[in-house]
């Protein structure tokens, strides 16, 4: 675990939780891919969410939860093969590792 002081510990799912609200936030602000304009905004939602759910471990599990559950979904009815299809997919995974993601074993001093 990543000890930012004694009295806050921050998990991998944490950490995981906000590089990928970082990440959704700096890839929804540019247009890295040229997706559709109502994309950036999901992207930008998803990521101000993902930001704001890092800072409890339980939260960014449901995060975890939320992304591979709606984007896991989403990606399964689509039919054609877009780059948001693929990103859809991308993101799914993303929720699939937060959620999967042990926190480290406590350092023994």
């Amino acid at each position: 675990m990543a000890l930012l002081n004694d009295q806050f510990e921050f998990t991998r799912p944490q950490a995981l939780t906000l590089t990928a609200g970082l990440l959704q936030l700096a890839f929804g602000w540019f247009d890295v891919f040229g997706l559709d304009p109502n994309y950036h905004v999901v992207q930008i939602g998803v990521g101000a969410l993902g930001v704001a759910m890092a800072w409890r471990h339980d939260l960014a599990r449901m995060y975890g939860i939320l992304l591979l559950l709606s984007f896991g979904m989403l990606a399964f009815s689509l039919n054609d093969l877009t780059t948001e299809s693929f990103l859809e997919v991308r993101t799914a995974l993303i929720g699939l590792v937060i959620t999967l993601a042990r926190p480290a074993k406590r350092a023994q001093n």
